[in-house]
């Protein structure tokens, strides 16, 4: 929890701060600037196809520039779009914030690759876990807070919530800025133009790798696939069909994030012992909590939110470690940015096609998760697997 690994922690927990009283709220807020469940569903495929445009060439900047000045350098223009998000006259105008706030995500696979250069292998898959469980601990007490903004003074609650998000993001770059250390032993410096292009020909370099890091990637597209229910309609459902308050929306989800924290928390001991069976045990539980979910009242969508979040959370550990093992660390910003983009492709799909699918029928936001999550079980059975991702 020292060096890179506890300035990674603590800002990770900054951000969740801001987040925990915004995400929740995001889908609300473009329908109270006017947006349908289908331009929802857009909204956010528009933002993630920004992102996965920007992340292609992330890896490649990862092991470049190096792990520090690709977070540095994408951490204040995310501040700066945060800012921006407080202030957009309708939904249109949020979704291109949001576009530009989501493209500035580009140094993710230099997040990861600092991590996994900062711990030893031995600890991989528990490292990953706890600096993804600890910054949740906002999420146990603070969405609410969101939801009584919005609940007290509507529109403009929403929009308080993303100026102070955004003041912590400010914050959040001094940190980053000052006290972040670079791990990267060959840094070049100069970004070539050739290679930062060569870098969208990533389909080329797919058909090369080998089955088990395929199996990897086409892992990670179909689970994001099956989270964009969700992610993106869900809070629509619960506050404008159930009829629940926003402040207990919020509720709600701190409930659902104490119970990940605390699961997670438990097989943070595990997890390194276990990362054999950890996909197959995640979608397990992923498709548990989908079930329960067509039930449609309030206990069955807590168990909802709870299982899909705990189980998509072991799969992308064991996807993630996965990687860490296969991959040298001077092509391990590559291979991460590679994992990342199927991960946004898998979300651009997804959030499409739940804004159709919910268009049809509302019992969507649960099938649709429960039929990937047996996808990928059965694409992890497959004679000559990879255990473990």
């Amino acid at each position: 929890m020292s060096g890179n690994v506890g300035v990674l922690l603590l800002t990770w927990f900054l951000y969740a701060i801001g987040n925990s009283i915004t995400m929740p709220y995001l889908s609300i807020y473009m329908k109270m600037l006017g947006a349908s469940p289908i331009d929802i569903g857009i909204a956010y495929s528009v933002a993630t196809a920004a992102q996965l445009i920007m992340m292609m060439p992330g890896g490649y900047l990862t092991d470049t520039i190096g792990r520090r000045r690709s977070i540095v350098v994408g951490t204040w223009i995310m501040t700066v779009t945060l800012f921006l998000m407080a202030i957009p006259p309708n939904w249109q105008v949020l979704v291109m914030i949001y576009a530009l706030n989501s493209a500035a995500a580009f140094y993710q696979p230099a997040l990861l690759a600092l991590l996994l250069d900062s711990l030893p292998p031995s600890r991989y898959a528990s490292g990953i876990l706890i600096t993804s469980v600890i910054p949740q601990i906002p999420w146990l007490i603070l969405p609410p807070v969101g939801g009584f903004l919005i609940s007290k003074y509507g529109l403009l609650g929403i929009r308080i919530a993303y100026l102070i998000s955004a003041f912590i993001s400010l914050v959040v770059a001094l940190i980053r800025q000052y006290l972040i250390k670079e791990t990267l032993n060959n840094v070049k410096g100069r970004v070539s133009i050739r290679e930062t292009l060569r870098s969208y020909y990533l389909l080329r370099s797919i058909t090369k790798l080998p089955a088990s890091l395929l199996r990897v990637y086409i892992t990670m597209l179909i689970l994001f696939m099956a989270l964009m229910p969700m992610n993106t309609l869900l809070p629509i459902y619960v506050v404008y069909k159930m009829n629940l308050n926003t402040t207990y929306w919020g509720y709600l989800v701190s409930l659902s994030n104490a119970a990940y924290v605390v699961i997670n928390l438990v097989l943070t001991f595990y997890v390194d012992k276990l990362r054999n069976e950890l996909v197959l045990l995640g979608v397990a539980i992923m498709a548990t909590g989908s079930a329960l979910g067509l039930f449609s009242n309030l206990p069955s969508i807590a168990t909802y939110l709870i299982l899909l979040q705990v189980g998509s959370q072991l799969v992308i550990t064991a996807l993630q470690s996965r990687v860490g093992y296969l991959v040298d660390t001077n092509r391990r910003g590559h291979s991460i940015g590679l994992l990342i983009i199927f991960q946004l492709l898998g979300q651009t799909i997804g959030s499409y096609l739940s804004g159709e699918l919910y268009r049809l029928s509302t019992s969507s936001l649960f099938l649709m998760p429960l039929l990937l999550s047996i996808t990928i079980m059965i694409i992890n059975l497959l004679p000559g697997r990879s255990r473990g991702g």
